[in-house]
């Protein structure tokens, strides 16, 4: 039996912003109403079984999360712990006013209601992206506890920061923040069917994501990105700390595969 290697936790543990930034675990878009399920979760090239139960997150939901991990990486905490004025996260995400800091609020209950399970061939990890929330209604301070796991990992990728930031000013294109996350994480060349995305949201029919894709290589995001004769979308993400290696095939597999039952993840769930 393999003695437990401290090297390979943490291996594991970095491939959290992967997890949830480059899957179906937030949804590609802002939900109207919410919905409480155990349901499985897709990640692009995470060789695991992951599972969420809870409410149905969305891209509004990772607002409000990654504006306390800014928040927290602006603090220059060390700990997965943020303590501040309860309105300065809620104008990060968006949501100013008092009926701005209620939906913010509603945000932060969800993301502490949510439990992540994952499980890969030597680890098993059940998960909170939030552990606890407090506010103090005296004097309108709110302190937030993280998932330690996740924020540990974010919170150690270099660039997190301007991710986030570029991420926010995205404002509600919900499927463009996903798209974001997924070229900031995955360090495989993967293959991208822009009629497969306009499918994943709401009113995406006959939206060109090629400029979209064109921004994100402008600000360093994609190496370089190629448009086959079918309208395939060859792209070639940046290599970053926190993606991880498409299963089942090496770059060339997971660009160039013809898809079906045998292509990797990666190309399942973007085309």
């Amino acid at each position: 039996m393999p003695a437990w290697s401290i090297a390979d936790e943490r291996a594991f543990c970095g491939h959290m912003p992967s997890l949830f930034l480059a899957s179906d675990l937030f949804a590609a878009t802002y939900l109207r109403a919410g919905r409480h399920c155990l349901r499985p979760v897709t990640p692009l090239a995470l060789s695991a079984a992951v599972t969420c139960e809870g409410p149905w997150l969305d891209q509004g939901d990772l607002d409000a999360y990654l504006a306390c991990v800014l928040l927290a990486l602006h603090q220059g905490v060390r700990t997965p712990r943020l303590r501040c004025p309860a309105d300065e996260p809620a104008r990060l995400a968006g949501l100013g006013g008092r009926a701005g800091a209620a939906r913010f609020t509603a945000r932060l209950h969800r993301l502490h209601e949510a439990r992540v399970a994952c499980r890969d061939g030597r680890f098993s990890a059940r998960m909170q992206l939030l552990s606890a929330v407090v506010r103090d209604e005296a004097s309108a301070t709110l302190r937030i506890e993280f998932g330690p796991e996740p924020f540990e990992a974010l919170r150690s990728a270099p660039g997190a920061a301007r991710f986030i930031a570029d991420r926010a000013a995205l404002g509600r294109d919900g499927l463009g923040k996903w798209l974001l996350g997924v070229a900031w994480t995955l360090r495989e060349t993967c293959l991208i069917d822009p009629h497969r995305l306009q499918s994943m949201v709401p009113k995406g029919k006959g939206r060109d994501i090629l400029p979209l894709l064109q921004e994100f290589a402008r600000r360093g995001y994609i190496r370089d990105m190629v448009t086959r004769s079918d309208g395939l979308v060859i792209v070639q993400p940046v290599h970053r700390p926190g993606g991880l290696r498409a299963a089942g095939g090496d770059a060339s597999t997971a660009a160039c595969g013809r898809g079906g039952a045998d292509a990797p993840p990666v190309c399942r769930l973007l085309t």
